[in-house]
């Protein structure tokens, strides 16, 4: 299965929030930490917010038309 525009972007946030919180602490200094890990936190947030709306059922998961697939029997060779 595929990913989500949605998903792939709070990815990206993610990586550059993960990034930027230990390169602040150790060397580039408090505000770029702060920024990094405020990023890490929407990330959460968002990934989060995508998973309950998944899980409520606002998010269409496949046409109504498709028919399921049929149960094969396993082959003996």
């Amino acid at each position: 299965m595929g990913a989500t525009s949605a998903q792939g972007w709070y990815l990206f946030l993610f990586l550059v929030g993960f990034t930027l919180g230990p390169a602040g602490l150790f060397a580039l200094g408090w505000p770029v930490a702060l920024i990094g890990f405020a990023l890490l936190a929407a990330s959460f947030v968002g990934l989060r917010s995508i998973k309950t709306a998944t899980e409520s059922g606002t998010v269409t998961e496949s046409p109504r038309g498709v028919a399921p697939a049929t149960a094969r029997p396993a082959k003996s060779y």
